[in-house]
């Protein structure tokens, strides 16, 4: 992300933590560091945002706010996977701090919302079924849409076409194995296979 002299400096200030969170993660930034970087005081970067907590939430809280109205609006999976992907894209920066960054996992207020939010994507991809073939096949497809944003070098997905290549993929897991002539097991998508996007 580029940052110019002439954005508000509390954007800035978001902007420079959000790669260096990224970088060298959340626990591993310290305001002095970002302060040193932009040449300012210590005291100018808490004028803007009160604690390095609140420069947390300030980056992430717009991402989870957006996961939790996708996750109230999930008229089918298909659906769901669309809007999640969607938000992921639109937040797409910051989704490392939320899949790979062990501070922010375990942070005391964005943790637990974190897994609150991944059981309710859990569940609503599995249901109405309740085994272990569910289940996996929902964590599958969860990793399916997340895995690919957070790649590097960064995959491009500006493109609608590459966007329903990942949800083509994602949904294909959530499909229950069902068995072919020869014996074997074979997706439902296999058997029925849809056209591919152009």
């Amino acid at each position: 992300m580029v940052t110019t002299t002439d954005e508000p400096m509390d954007r800035r200030i978001a902007h420079l933590a959000l790669a260096r969170f990224r970088i060298t993660g959340f626990a591993g930034t310290s305001i002095a560091d970002l302060a040193s970087t932009l040449g300012i005081s210590k005291a100018a970067i808490y004028y803007h945002y009160r604690s390095k907590d609140a420069l947390l939430h300030h980056l992430i809280d717009p991402l989870l706010d957006a996961i939790d109205t996708c996750i109230h609006h999930h008229p089918t999976p298909r659906h769901l996977l669309d809007a999640y992907l969607a938000v992921l894209l639109t937040h797409r920066e910051a989704v490392p701090l939320i899949t790979t960054d062990p501070a922010v996992l375990h942070h005391p207020t964005i943790g637990p919302r974190l897994q609150a939010q991944h059981q309710q994507l859990h569940c609503l991809l599995a249901a109405p079924n309740t085994t272990l073939a569910a289940s996996l096949r929902a964590e599958a497809a969860l990793g399916a849409i997340r895995r690919p944003l957070i790649a590097e070098p960064q995959l491009d997905l500006t493109d609608p076409a590459h966007q329903h290549i990942l949800i083509d993929a994602a949904a294909a897991t959530l499909q229950p194995t069902q068995p072919t002539p020869n014996g074997t097991a074979a997706s439902a998508a296999d058997i029925e296979p849809h056209a591919e996007h152009s």
